[in-house]
């Protein structure tokens, strides 16, 4: 069985009274409520991963347009999708001279 490590993070005051009110509300440990923060926040993050991988093939695919995936992605991010996706091609297309 793996060990639990101890991880220390600094917080601000505020932070820190909202996680002990959490704590005497639902009768769990600062420990517990931090760390299933902190799983939720992965799985969202790795999620949209995925999300912005698929998204990004469908564009480069021509299943979407740009629009879309901005509707999707938000602006900053569909711009660096496309600006790849534009790259990539015109490496190809230079590969096949």
């Amino acid at each position: 069985m793996k060990r639990e490590e101890l991880l220390t993070v600094r917080i601000d005051p505020e932070l820190k009274e909202r996680i002990e009110l959490l704590e005497r509300k639902k009768m769990e440990t600062k420990s517990n409520i931090v760390r299933e923060a902190l799983i939720r926040y992965i799985q969202d993050e790795t999620g949209m991963d995925d999300i912005r991988e698929n998204i990004s093939k469908k564009f480069a695919s021509g299943s979407i347009s740009f629009e879309q995936m901005v509707k999707i992605l938000g602006y900053e991010e569909a711009r660096k999708v496309a600006f790849f996706v534009e790259a990539a091609k015109k490496s190809f297309e230079e590969g096949l001279k």
